[in-house]
């Protein structure tokens, strides 16, 4: 019959401490059933289930052995026998990333949500360190009875801190992402290019409340954005180039590309804008795609019409799966981040879908939502760590 024991050592990391407490144990012939051991800034925890039953030595001689390393390498050392704790045979395992500026208080924040919404925390580490600060937990959700009710208190949890958040399964990266593909008015960029377009044209208000509620999905998109487009009749090409200049990237926008680019990923827009400014896009940061809706221009100035299929909602999913078939991919293997409410069917058809600043509507669709003004941090939800530890 089996003797389980739990063996525990925090102490200061130094060379040769795994080894010196297992062989001590491999003299005695005790076995190790399980073994967690890690060290974190410069400190250093071993935790050892052993079952004693495989030696001839007893309890006595596993002590007196083990304990003159307490002296030996500052070792705080506990031996105590095993009792049973939370196992599951069936476990739904997720990883919860979490993002933000730092301050005293989040590992609490973040483990009291969890608690209340009866999510289990079965790992903690660091993967971004300093006034920015991101955290990735291994958690088992398989008593949370509906995972929409869950995410949803989590986002609440995310609006009231100003943390960022992205609860995913944890098998999401067996298959590696190779493609990212943003939206671009308020995600990309800062802007709502339409709404700019309208205030060249003088009708800023008229059009700047058709798309708000385009975005929260309480307009069709198509007919509201062929009004919308109706009322820029008559801006010229030079108007549309001197905003081209003046759109504002999003904070973080042209690193994070930058640094997909170099880690060898694809990265896309679609958009529900236009390529007048998209194309202006692709040029600036190197986008390996481009889709987006196109202004009508006749001897240099806007008809108020569109020309060619508009990129809807529906337009948008579809894109996706062209993207993925293009690069011979599988749609899990695709990253979308987007915020309103033409960008939900994007992020459905993608293996890792990410609300930026999104819009009530969006969050049902999302892995995960950022809430800051910059962008950057979608890299901590791709599992990237900081890049200069």
């Amino acid at each position: 019959m089996s003797q389980l024991y739990v063996i525990s050592a925090v102490g200061k990391d130094k060379p040769g401490l795994v080894y010196t407490v297992s062989n001590v144990l491999a003299e005695l012939g005790i076995n190790i059933v399980d073994v967690d051991a890690r060290s974190v800034r410069g400190h250093f925890s071993l935790f050892i289930v052993i079952d004693l039953s495989t030696s001839e030595h007893g309890f006595e001689k596993m002590y007196t052995s083990l304990k003159p390393l307490e002296s030996n390498f500052n070792l705080g050392l506990n031996i105590e026998p095993y009792e049973a704790g939370r196992r599951k045979a069936e476990k739904r395992m997720m990883v919860l990333t979490v993002m933000g500026q730092d301050r005293p208080g989040i590992v609490a924040g973040v483990s009291g949500i969890m608690a209340e919404i009866d999510i289990n925390i079965e790992t903690i580490r660091m993967i971004a360190r300093g006034d920015y600060i991101a955290m990735e937990l291994s958690v088992d959700a398989s008593e949370v009875p509906d995972m929409s009710v869950a995410r949803k208190t989590l986002y609440k949890f995310s609006e009231d801190t100003g943390l960022d958040v992205s609860l995913r399964d944890h098998d999401i990266f067996e298959k590696p992402k190779r493609v990212v593909i943003f939206d671009c008015d308020s995600t990309i960029i800062q802007e709502e290019v339409i709404d700019e377009l309208a205030k060249v044209a003088g009708v800023s208000n008229r059009v700047k409340t058709m798309t708000d509620r385009a975005m929260q999905g309480e307009l069709d998109f198509e007919a509201a954005l062929k009004e919308r487009v109706s009322l820029l009749k008559g801006v010229t090409t030079e108007q549309l180039e001197m905003l081209s200049g003046a759109i504002n990237l999003t904070a973080g926008a042209e690193e994070l590309i930058a640094t997909l680019h170099f880690m060898g990923y694809k990265v896309g827009v679609i958009s529900g804008g236009f390529t007048f400014f998209t194309d202006y896009l692709k040029n600036k940061l190197n986008l390996d795609y481009v889709f987006a809706n196109e202004l009508e221009i006749v001897d240099g100035v806007v008809t108020g019409r569109i020309k060619g299929e508009i990129i809807d909602a529906n337009r948008k999913g579809e894109i996706i799966r062209k993207i993925a078939d293009s690069e011979r991919i599988s749609i899990d293997q695709v990253v979308a981040v987007g915020d309103g409410a033409n960008d939900r069917f994007m992020l459905e058809n993608s293996g890792l879908a990410i609300a930026f600043n999104p819009k009530e509507i969006l969050k049902e669709y999302s892995d995960g939502m950022i809430n800051s003004d910059n962008i950057s941090g979608l890299l901590h939800f791709l599992g990237i760590p900081e890049l200069n530890k």
